[in-house]
């Protein structure tokens, strides 16, 4: 874990939520709501070409792509998940965004504002976080949730309801069975294991400390790593921190960024790179693995 961390593209504003698309290619999304999508080759230290690939008209906070290609989109503003779709015109030959809301209640009630999301490439089951803006489901006021969609049946599963404090980041184990849930506010990160199969039971997978709280997750579908950004502020430490948890719960390493507010992270399609994002420095890193 002692490979130098590169920066793979720098912008103006914070982005957040990187991830990997239908080929293999990095996006990430801005407070803006752009989606940018960054086109290089990783085996290589010079930083990405950025392209600005669409438009979320909002305030992202989480992107994910399913195995046609599709987009998506966790957004704070417009407390909705939207599904994004791309084609090219016939007209023109310049490609069209298509953007529709996915869902955005349940039971009436309209979300906080979706956070973190991720979709099981196996079933295409979308696993998203309902936490609101920072402060809004805390210690003080948890009622944060985490939810799950059918995409055959388009029903809203709620895994646990109005019940934690800023529930943040997602990912699934390689066999796609337990889902980590980043829970800021706690410090903690949550599993969620399934038994019997669509029955799911939630614990404590790992309790940190020090620092504010963890904000995204991501799992090396080789190794069954967990790798959790532990947020700070800019104003209490410089240094960002990454730490590395084994598939017992136990840390088995700690990585450094230049930066510590971490507000997303991904593993490359070949589980050598992490892909980091950052907000001080408004950076997207990677970091080798091998």
């Amino acid at each position: 874990m002692s490979h130098a961390i590169q920066v793979v593209a720098r912008h103006d504003t914070s982005i957040t939520s990187p991830t990997i698309g239908p080929n293999g290619e990095v996006y990430a999304i801005s407070i803006t709501g752009d989606i940018y999508r960054y086109m290089g080759d990783p085996e290589y230290e010079n930083e990405f070409q950025v392209e600005n690939w669409g438009n979320s008209s909002g305030q992202p906070q989480g992107l994910s792509f399913d195995s046609n290609g599709v987009a998506f989109v966790a957004d704070a503003a417009h407390q909705a998940i939207f599904r994004i779709t791309r084609s090219t015109s016939s007209d023109d030959g310049f490609p069209r965004q298509e953007i529709e809301p996915y869902v955005r209640e349940y039971e009436n009630a309209p979300f906080s504002g979706p956070n973190g999301v991720c979709i099981a490439q196996q079933t295409g089951l979308l696993y998203f976080t309902d936490s609101g803006p920072l402060g809004e489901t805390s210690l003080q006021n948890p009622k944060g949730s985490v939810f799950c969609i059918n995409p055959q049946t388009q029903l809203l599963i709620p895994l646990c309801l109005n019940t934690f404090a800023h529930p943040c980041g997602v990912a699934l184990s390689p066999d796609e069975k337990i889902l980590y849930v980043a829970e800021t506010c706690t410090n903690r990160i949550l599993r969620f294991t399934q038994q019997p199969t669509g029955v799911y039971h939630c614990s404590v997978f790992h309790q940190l400390s020090g620092r504010f709280g963890p904000t995204a997750v991501a799992v090396n579908k080789e190794t069954g790593d967990i790798f959790v950004a532990h947020f700070d502020f800019l104003e209490n430490t410089e240094n960002g921190r990454i730490v590395v948890i084994d598939n017992e719960g136990e840390v088995s390493a700690i990585m450094s960024v230049p930066g510590p507010e971490i507000t997303g992270l991904c593993l490359t399609s070949n589980n050598k790179y992490l892909l980091i994002t950052e907000a001080s420095q408004n950076c997207l890193y990677k970091h080798p693995l091998r």
